[in-house]
């Protein structure tokens, strides 16, 4: 393809050849003219291509050359590229046309099975926001301007390895410029798959929401931004789906955008044209800005700024954001515009926006102006399209600062497919189906991870769907059929019902893990350490091994099996999932322990005043005869009741709301004043394990409600006690890594004071920073159980082997 001129003979003395085979994410991030640069740079003759498997390079030179040159690749690599395995071998010197002075970037080789790490969509770049920006430059005010260090890769790749005709842009033919740059290995944009320009590559249109075209191009931009303007509500085609879009400060238009979600409260993202913007309103620390302006853009939880300028740092005036966006919390998602055409609208606008998927409840986002037409049409008042393909749907990612360190909640664009490798190759091709909610899939095959982008709910048929639909891409492109299968042991999950089929189907093996196990194994495979850790499996509910719903549980756990230590003293699940719907139900099955029904009907408890004494003499009979009433020992669980309790939440909007308010409610009390001191106590059962104590903690809550103890201080009291009791619950068990997951330490105000103080007592604490610590790292807890499963087992027999693990 591409050669220097030969300066000299191919058989020098003193010359060598070698081949260099390079994999992890070295395809669409430049790695290919990284290569042929520092070839020139170090005289070096011979070849470099990409294959399925990775990046090969046949180099020859002097040993002094080939040594600085094998350093160079490794330290200098490019920014977006990740080198797993660096492998080295001495080639004979004999006559090959692949030596003839110069060096060569070959063509890309298809091979019958792929192992190249995909590599995540990448926001704009500088380099590229200044050629937007730059009206001399021949991509000024192009949305779609990309080069090798930006812009789309997952969700427009069909197969590997990663090249312009396997991708969505195979259809767009590229002009005389953009030809150039794309063979010219010394321009940023070589072979950059996405490459274009106005001349030759997609562009927008302006529709209505029937799907009539009304606007073309620039023009169909700007009457997005009128349209947004005046209020209105349009959807917008991004990177890996659309979103619905308004005026971040309409509460009329924010509040119309949730009546189409059917999102009573759940907190909606808002995207703002540049940094200094998000700081007029949310604050932050170092930490929390550098990953708000990432190259991944995530879109970062951060806290409100508070409206007071006596309390806050001198900055211009600004308008303020429609309540409606996150009511009742003080956090707001924050993202920065990750594409040209986003920071194009922004700046064409003028105001902060809000930006959430495309789609009703329960459904994926929508990646086909057709299926936007069909199922929003009606509701919206335009569609901002673009004619580029989106193969593969891809959400926004979400992230927040915690405990010191990040937190990822949900693992999506910029930062998923997520690849890292082993250091051990597995012998049997591995997938990990997830949980139910939050769902996420891996996979591993020869040395090679895969945590897929976040994929939702399995509740629905179009999740369902969905998820079915993410496996095939990942299957297709690897060419893999499973051998090996692990779920969750829950039966009622999709997931755990579609590898048992499918094992059941094509001979495979079918592995269960227990789900707070993997919570922590999860934990682990991030850390790669196999264990043995303390383990606090914090979170809402998963099937336990004794048949109740476990979810405040202390384990000692590798990757072989736990043993559980301690769990919170269970309760009655009043209604079973009902119960979730209605905390007031949870808080009964709490109350119900402790208090006659009397004195329960006579408490100043708003959530229960509402209920009549029939209603809770109902509830307490179903609560006796424990029909649909299962036990739990879940902390998330408490958490909700403790939130009925001082009436912070009714009827839940979203999962984990109650504990959003809980946490809400501790951040407003005053520096000066403290926490009620509330504890959780600590009982030994005959030979099982410690039983966390709730009930005293519950009276002493009803009491000092009743005696208006402000609720600030008894919300912030209750997360202390959790924190106090994690560290004494530590105490007792020395000497271990402590290894927190579940949904539960999402909780910042929790974190915050835990993580110091663990530290502080000498311990080591291992969090997920990179993986979601809720239900979307279960999978990869699963696929790390699975791998030590393979490397002390004999390859199993296909059906379903459930291990014992407690």
């Amino acid at each position: 393809m591409s050669a220097t001129p030969s300066i000299f003979p191919s058989h020098a003395a003193n010359r060598l050849r070698r081949e260099i085979h390079i994999d992890g994410i070295v395809q669409g991030v430049g790695f290919r003219p990284f290569v042929y640069g520092l070839a020139l740079r170090h005289s070096l003759a011979g070849y470099v291509l990409n294959d399925a498997n990775g990046v090969t390079i046949g180099a020859e030179g002097s040993p002094e050359q080939l040594a600085a040159f094998a350093r160079e690749l490794r330290e200098l690599a490019p920014p977006l590229s990740r080198i797993d395995h660096f492998c080295e071998r001495e080639l004979p010197q004999e006559d090959n046309p692949d030596y003839d002075g110069a060096f060569h970037i070959k063509a890309s080789q298809q091979q019958s099975a792929a192992t190249v790490a995909i590599s995540p969509d990448q926001g704009m770049c500088e380099a590229c926001a200044n050629d937007v920006a730059n009206p001399k430059d021949r991509h000024h005010n192009y949305p779609f301007t990309n080069c090798t260090h930006c812009g789309p890769r997952y969700t427009i790749i069909r197969r590997l390895p990663y090249d312009r005709p396997h991708t969505a842009m195979a259809g767009f033919a590229m002009c005389r410029r953009c030809a150039a740059a794309y063979e010219n290995p010394l321009d940023r944009r070589y072979h950059a798959q996405p490459v274009s320009c106005p001349e030759c590559g997609p562009h927008l249109s302006w529709l209505s929401g029937n799907g009539n075209a009304l606007a073309e191009r620039e023009e169909a931009l700007h009457a997005a931004a009128r349209a947004l303007q005046a209020g209105k509500l349009i959807a917008v085609k991004g990177m890996g789906g659309y979103h619905l879009i308004c005026d971040a400060r309409n509460e009329q238009s924010v509040a119309r955008l949730r009546m189409l979600k059917r999102r009573e409260r759940k907190p909606l993202a808002v995207m703002m044209g540049s940094l200094a913007e998000a700081k007029r309103h949310v604050t932050g620390c170092e930490d929390e800005w550098q990953l708000l302006a990432s190259q991944a853009r995530p879109i970062t939880l951060l806290r409100k700024r508070i409206n007071d300028d006596r309390l806050s740092e001198i900055r211009q005036p600004t308008a303020p954001l429609a309540e409606g966006i996150a009511p009742g919390i003080p956090y707001l998602g924050v993202m920065l515009p990750y594409t040209p055409l986003h920071q194009l609208l922004l700046d064409a606008c003028a105001i902060p926006l809000v930006a959430t998927s495309a789609n009703s409840r329960g459904s994926p986002i929508l990646i086909e102006c057709e299926a936007v037409v069909r199922e929003l049409g009606r509701e919206i008042d335009g569609i901002l399209d673009h004619n580029r393909p989106i193969l593969h749907p891809c959400d926004d990612s979400l992230v927040q600062w915690a405990g010191g360190r990040r937190q990822t909640l949900r693992l999506a664009r910029g930062y998923a497919p997520c690849t890292p490798s082993l250091k051990e190759a597995v012998t049997q091709s591995v997938l990990a189906v997830g949980a139910q909610q939050k769902n996420q899939l891996a996979l591993a095959f020869g040395r090679q991870r895969i945590y897929s982008p976040y994929i939702g709910d399995l509740h629905s048929l179009p999740m369902q769907g969905h998820f079915e639909q993410t496996l095939a891409t990942f299957r297709e492109l690897y060419e893999l059929k499973p051998q090996l299968l692990v779920s969750d042991r829950h039966p009622g999950y999709l997931s755990h019902q579609w590898a048992k089929s499918y094992c059941q189907d094509q001979g495979a093996t079918h592995l269960e893990v227990q789900h707070h196990h993997a919570h922590l194994l999860g934990v682990m495979a991030e850390h790669d350490i196999m264990g043995p850790v303390l383990g606090f499996a914090f979170d809402g509910t998963g099937l336990g091994d004794d048949g109740t719903l476990w979810g405040g549980e202390l384990l000692l756990a590798d990757v072989k099996g736990f043993k559980r230590v301690a769990h919170l003293q269970p309760f009655k699940l009043i209604g079973g999932e009902a119960a979730i719907r209605e905390p007031v139900r949870q808080l009964l099955g709490l109350l119900f322990e402790s208090y006659d029904l009397e004195e329960i009907s006579a408490l100043d408890i708003p959530a229960i005043k509402q209920l009549s004494l029939e209603r809770i003499r109902n509830l307490h009979q179903l609560w006796q005869l424990g029909r649909n009433a299962p036990y739990t020992s879940s902390l998330g669980r408490l958490f909700d009741a403790v939130a009925a309790l001082l009436d912070l939440v009714d009827t839940p909007d979203y999962e984990g709301e109650a504990g959003l308010l809980l946490e809400a409610a501790a951040l407003q009390l005053a520096p000066y004043e403290h926490p009620f001191p509330l504890a959780f106590g600590l009982s030994q059962s005959t030979e099982g394990p410690l039983h966390i104590e709730w009930a005293e903690l519950i009276h002493t809550l009803v009491s000092e409600r009743r005696q208006g103890t402000p609720t600030a201080s008894l919300a912030a009291g209750f997360i202390r006690a959790i924190s106090k009791l994690v560290v004494a619950l530590a105490e007792r068990f020395p000497g271990y890594p402590v290894a927190l997951g579940g949904g539960v330490f999402q909780n910042r105000v929790l974190m915050d004071q835990l993580v110091p103080a663990l530290e502080a007592a000498d311990r080591q604490v291992l969090t997920s920073e990179t993986l979601p610590l809720n239900d979307g790292g279960i999978a990869a807890g699963q696929l790390w159980f699975a791998i030590h499963h393979l490397a002390t087992h004999r390859p199993a027999t296909a059906g379903c082997a459930t291990l014992s693990e407690s």
